[in-house]
């Protein structure tokens, strides 16, 4: 709950809800603290990279690659050899066509936080810059 005596919230016209906090940066041994009215520091927290996201990718790649070799002939063997759909090596396969900047931002764990596997294995555009535009990257 809120302190309504230093905190406000505001509702806009537009449905938008606005909450201001007063905080205050301090520095201690150069590193810089938000600390929150009743004093309790808040530590940073680093982006977390998505380990499923990450094993997709790497999958997807590592398909690409035996088929490039010659080791498998289709995206069919593929599943055969892995015991899984094909539908699904379809959907996985596709994630090789990701913009760079996008495997970069998932790799390092800066992606939006609203960005799941689940949003990759569905249709999404071709155009890198489409991509980023879908995913607000």
């Amino acid at each position: 709950m809120l302190d309504t005596q230093q905190s406000t919230c505001d509702i806009g016209f537009d449905g938008n809800i606005t909450v201001r906090i007063p905080i205050t940066i301090t520095r201690k041994s150069g590193r810089r603290f938000i600390m929150t009215p009743q004093g309790k520091k808040l530590e940073y927290q680093s982006p977390k990279p998505s380990n499923p996201m990450i094993a997709a990718i790497v999958k997807a790649h590592y398909w690409q690659e035996l088929l490039e070799t010659g080791k498998v002939a289709s995206l069919k063997e593929i599943a055969h050899n892995e015991k899984i759909t094909d539908g699904y090596v379809s959907r996985v396969y596709r994630l090789t066509l990701l913009a760079p900047d996008i495997i970069t931002a998932i790799l390092s764990g800066t992606q939006p936080k609203n960005l799941f596997l689940l949003d990759l294995l569905k249709p999404f555009p071709l155009l890198w810059a489409h991509q980023r535009e879908r995913w607000g990257i």
